[in-house]
């Protein structure tokens, strides 16, 4: 059976993987998938996590937030990938009355970015899968397969 090429996107630098935690849970940071001349990047759920996997940044959402989108700037950097080649972006936060604050946050980062336009987007209230974590997001990537990392 032909399959295609799927790859798993790491940086241990900033995120450890989740198979990594005292007690494994089962996903992968991000995952490279090549289709020919274009590859996707699938990056995860991202949230205020550091290289150990432990959670930072307690009851800031602004805090919370830059974390986790400078912990998506690292996953895509590991790629060649930047917030440039992000097409799509769904953010959960866990209380919506959080979200001012998160979106100025995303909003000078990514104006600090340069980005124009900015990526589509979703922003949805959900639970988080760790009660201190306020905000999670999750990003899809397309770039050319010749992009050197």
């Amino acid at each position: 059976m032909k399959r295609i090429k799927k790859t798993p996107i790491e940086n241990k630098s900033v995120l450890n993987e989740a198979y990594d935690y005292p007690k494994q849970v089962s996903f992968t940071r991000g995952m490279r998938v090549e289709l020919g001349d274009v590859t996707m990047l699938f990056i995860s759920g991202t949230a205020s996590v550091n290289e150990n996997g432990e959670s930072i940044h307690p009851g800031d959402i602004r805090a919370q937030t830059q974390r986790a989108y400078e912990n998506i700037k690292a996953l895509l950097a590991s790629e060649g990938a930047d917030f440039h080649d992000i097409a799509r972006m769904t953010c959960y936060l866990a209380d919506f009355r959080y979200y001012d604050e998160f979106n100025e946050v995303r909003n000078a980062f990514f104006d600090g970015e340069g980005l124009s336009p900015y990526p589509a987007s979703t922003c949805i209230e959900a639970r988080i899968c760790r009660p201190e974590l306020m905000v999670e997001i999750e990003a899809i990537v397309i770039i050319p397969t010749d992009r050197p990392k």
